[in-house]
């Protein structure tokens, strides 16, 4: 562990990489087990490292289920003490049998289950009377076995306090600590992956791929049905893990999408996610649902939200087993421009073809590259990339033509495509290559055409940490999945905020209208009121009345004026067109009567009961020009796992034949709507187009926020459709809109718990102290610039005493502060009232650690403004925050010579400490946070 790490926050370790994420706010030291009395382990961490195991239903019956984990547990020679608990034995092997859990004198850190679910009511009480802390509840039995006394149990135990993996688990492993609690009769080497399935199988192919591929593992969890802990529980661990360097992931479902996305994100900050998910297609989804009970959301919900929160997307075993080489050589993309060679014509098209699919750049060969090419190695072709080297280049120059573009510094990586031929040693080759590559920092991909995996040179690079596949496709992908693990890094979570402000008295209207309906107990806004709820929250809507009868058309269309649009308007229809309930372009009274006249024929077709004149109703609305523009239909509806989305397509006639539709989860960043309209075929459609001017872009990404913030303020709403929405220069115009609302709460609880993405909205108030009047914010995206320009107006020594060095990069420290997941971290600003720009006068952050009942704190305030009390300020708002999320405890990590902020947190209570691991650090704690004032 390295003595001389000072900075407690996630602020400093966005300066460099790390093999730890960037975005953990929380001591390093403490996190992982120093020998500081403080534990700040995470949750999980007894259950993957226990030091003694106790296994119940344990035996020497030839066949059974607790033989074989039995013996399997004390073949791989674990550094935990292991216990059978079997009355039917006294001993088994020559190990004392106990029997019972609570005849064991010593702690037990973890008991397996191995017995059948009938036992579990009783077993699980024995755990509670041990007080064991970690229970896995072994498979083998089948699902109607698990009734719903024995889920009583199950969830009885875990309101305890108790962790609980399974049931129906097939169990876990930690190789480097010998530990085998699985049906796997063999572990596997230790490493650095990290792996969780919810398939059994799969666990065991992944494992061989992997092992094949000369890598090793850190844990493999299988968490069977996920009752108490779910996958996002094992990533949140894995995320936190030192022996963890690259998450793999095979899932069908999810138990508890915010949470696991939360933990994705957290360890997609620094590690790699690589997902295979099942289900992706109609064709498996009713398999999903039989594997896991659960039905999941349609048109790729689902793994637009993994790729937002980082996650790297396969779709084969093969090509998963791809990308984890190309992670393991601990290699980063920088340009990502490559380069790639080949000695064969033809293998240069095809690459060209794999990298251009995969949106990978190649770079450009410069004139002294090209005569280096040319003169040097005899490139036919020098300003070609690929460079195709032809079949006759032996080994030797292969590997000095590698090296020579390995260091050119447009290069960033490079993809060597090689097939096989009598003139070359291909294990010569490898030979050569194996100390280039491992001297270059930049990753490098070597692809043998037409060999198989035992190939000897392929083995003997991936001895060597050489990435060696016989693929390039999948050697193409695979370097995709580094750029694009490269850029959510460098790019950082898109800023999930609303960025137009709103009037609160906007959401007032839309809540009155909702009220309305809901007293007539409706579900369906009328046309008129989902206009005029979208008019509240900024729409420009058009002109329209209410007709229940023949004589109040003709009077509605008198004031409107003529063209007028006539739309039926009766409960249960939703979409008119599909009713055929719209007729345009109305000219006269004549053809009005004509249209009611329809109308009332289409009422009665419908099932209207009663007088078509007294059952229904029409919407009489003003036709507009719609010359020179163009229709859009835009919305927000409620998925069934993954919350509100907001969603853009072609509107109108055109939107039944152009089907094009894309998404993003509210709330939006100003940049995801850009990126939503700038998208094909929205681009082009919006653009000068034969004589059609283009539509200013403006209009149309303000109305997709304020849909963003609609679904973020009122819960109820669980879907508005906008069709269609009539864009042009300067406007975007509401012409059509309906929307469904539920029984949710119209106002959104402080933590946005309806949203699947971390989501605190804002707020401001001001304080009056010795200091003055002061505005106290949370911190968010827009704020950057002005933090930015806080961090840079603190003095060396206030810098250095709050962030314990003076090498952290300001931008990624700015970043970290206002970009930070809302759910594990608070940050707040004290702004300068008097100011204009909004300056920044001190700031402070809380931030949860691995345990999740404690957080660590930090705080700074700007030189001129120092000695007033804002520390004080600020620490009643830190320790507030922290009592609002139920946390036991607060901590800090105090340089030795910042007597002032010893002097605060001793008059605050907080107890004083030496940090074991560095003598220059206090550490200050304050317990029972929930009743200290």
């Amino acid at each position: 562990m390295r003595k001389n790490l000072q900075a407690p926050l996630a602020f400093l370790r966005h300066a460099s990489l790390q093999t730890y994420p960037p975005d953990l706010d929380f001591n390093f030291r403490q996190a992982f087990g120093s020998a500081n009395t403080m534990d700040f382990n995470h949750y999980l961490h007894t259950l993957f490292n226990p030091r003694s195991v106790a296994i119940v239903g344990a035996s020497a019956r030839s066949g059974s289920f607790g033989t074989l984990i039995w013996k399997i547990a004390k073949s791989a020679s674990p550094r935990a003490k292991l216990f059978p608990v079997n009355p039917k034995y006294k001993t088994i092997g020559r190990e004392t049998s106990y029997a019972a859990l609570t005849d064991i004198k010593e702690d037990v850190d973890l008991a397996v289950l191995v017995c059948p679910p009938s036992v579990y009511p009783k077993a699980l009480e024995s755990c509670l009377k041990k007080g064991v802390r970690n229970i896995l509840l072994c498979g083998g039995f089948p699902k109607s076995d698990l009734t719903e006394t024995i889920i009583e149990a199950i969830n009885k135990t875990a309101a305890a306090g108790i962790r609980i993996v399974g049931p129906q688990s097939l169990g876990l492993m930690t190789p480097s600590e010998g530990l085998n609690l699985s049906y796997l009769p063999a572990l596997p080497p230790a490493g650095e992956v990290g792996l969780v399935s919810q398939s059994p199988g799969l666990s065991c192919t992944i494992i061989d791929y992997v092992t094949n591929a000369q890598c090793g593992f850190s844990h493999v969890i299988d968490p069977g049905f996920e009752q108490v802990l779910t996958v996002a529980d094992y990533v949140d661990m894995l995320a936190f893990d030192r022996k963890t360097r690259c998450i793999v992931l095979y899932l069908e479902s999810f138990q508890q999408p915010r949470k696991l996305l939360s933990a994705i994100r957290l360890a997609a900050a620094n590690k790699p996610v690589i997902l295979l998910k099942g289900g992706q297609t109609p064709g498996s989804a009713d398999i999903v649902i039989n594997n896991s009970g659960a039905r999941e959301d349609e048109d790729g919900v689902m793994e637009r939200a993994l790729v937002r929160a980082g996650a790297l997307l396969v779709t084969s075993l093969k090509e998963l087993n791809y990308a984890v080489q190309a992670f393991a050589m601990h290699r980063e993309l920088t340009s990502g421009e490559l380069y790639g060679l080949v000695n064969s014509k033809g293998l240069d098209s095809l690459l060209a073809d794999h990298a251009y699919n995969n949106h990978l750049r190649l770079a450009t060969p410069d004139s002294t590259v090209a005569k280096e090419l040319r003169d040097k190695y005899k490139i036919t072709f020098p300003y070609a990339n690929p460079v195709n080297m032809g079949l006759d280049m032996d080994a030797a120059t292969i590997a000095d033509l590698t090296d020579y573009l390995l260091n050119r510094p447009e290069c960033s990586g490079i993809v060597l495509s090689v097939v096989t031929n009598p003139s070359l040693d291909a294990l010569d080759l490898a030979k050569k290559l194996v100390p280039i590559l491992k001297k270059s920092q930049k990753p490098a991909v070597t692809v043998w055409i037409g060999t198989e995996p035992d190939f000897p040179a392929i083995k003997h690079l991936r001895k060597n940490g050489i990435v060696a596949m016989n693929d390039m496709k999948g050697a193409c992908r695979a370097i995709r999945l580094m750029e694009q693990f490269r850029k959510f890094k460098s790019d950082g979570v898109p800023g999930s905020y609303s960025v137009i402000p709103s009037d609160p008295a906007f959401f007032a209207g839309a809540r009155k209208v909702i009220q309305t309906a809901r007293r007539e107990g409706r579900h369906l806004l009328y046309e008129e009121e989902s206009k005029r709820l979208l008019a509240g929250i900024g729409f420009e809507t058009t002109a329209g009345i209410y007709a229940g009868s023949l004589g109040e058309a003709i009077e509605a269309a008198r004031a409107l004026g003529y063209p007028v649009a006539m739309k039926l308007r009766m409960d249960g229809v939703l979409s008119k067109s599909d009713a055929k309930g719209v007729i345009l372009g109305i000219r006269n009274e004549r053809e009005l009567k004509g249209a009611w006249k329809n109308m009332s024929e289409r009422a009665v077709h419908l099932g209207q009961p009663g007088q078509p004149e007294e059952g229904f109703g029409v919407f009489l609305q003003k036709t507009l020009d719609t010359n020179n523009r163009r229709e859009l239909r835009i919305g927000m509806k409620l998925t069934r796992h993954f919350g509100p989305i907001v969603y853009l397509g072609i509107g109108g006639l055109y939107g039944k034949i152009f089907k094009d539709t894309v998404f993003n989860f509210a709330p939006l960043s100003l940049k995801e709507a850009q990126d939503m309209i700038s998208s094909e075929p929205f681009k082009t459609f919006l653009g000068d187009f034969q004589g059609l001017a283009s539509c200013d872009p403006e209009p149309i990404v303000t109305a997709l926020i304020r849909l963003s913030q609609l679904a973020v303020e009122i819960p109820a709403v669980r879907s508005i459709d906008i069709d269609p929405l009539l864009c042009g220069k300067g406007h975007a115009i509401v012409l059509d809109a309906h929307c469904v609302i539920g029984s949710d709460t119209l106002t959104a609880d402080e933590n946005a718990s309806h949203l699947i993405f971390p989501y605190r909205p804002s707020f401001e108030k001001n304080v009056r102290g010795k200091y003055g009047m002061v505005k106290i914010k949370n911190a968010a995206p827009e704020d950057k610039e002005n933090f930015l320009k806080y961090l840079g107006s603190l003095s060396d020594q206030s810098r250095r005493l709050r962030f314990h060095s003076l090498t952290s990069s300001l931008e990624s420290i700015a970043v970290s502060a206002v970009s930070s997941d809302p759910d594990r971290s608070f940050s707040i600003f004290a702004v300068d009232p008097n100011s204009d720009s909004g300056d920044i006068i001190a700031e402070a952050r809380l931030s949860q650690l691995p345990n999740r009942t404690s957080a660590e704190f930090g705080i700074s305030v700007r030189d001129d403004w120092q000695g007033r009390g804002l520390a004080t300020l600020l620490m009643d708002e830190i320790e507030a925050e922290a009592r609002r999320r139920g946390l036991e405890k607060v901590v800090g990590y105090v340089l030795k010579d910042n007597e002032n902020m010893h002097g605060m947190m001793t008059k605050r209570g907080y107890v004083r400490t030496t940090d074991e691991d560095d003598p220059n650090i206090d550490l200050f704690t304050l317990d029972n946070v929930k009743v200290s004032n």
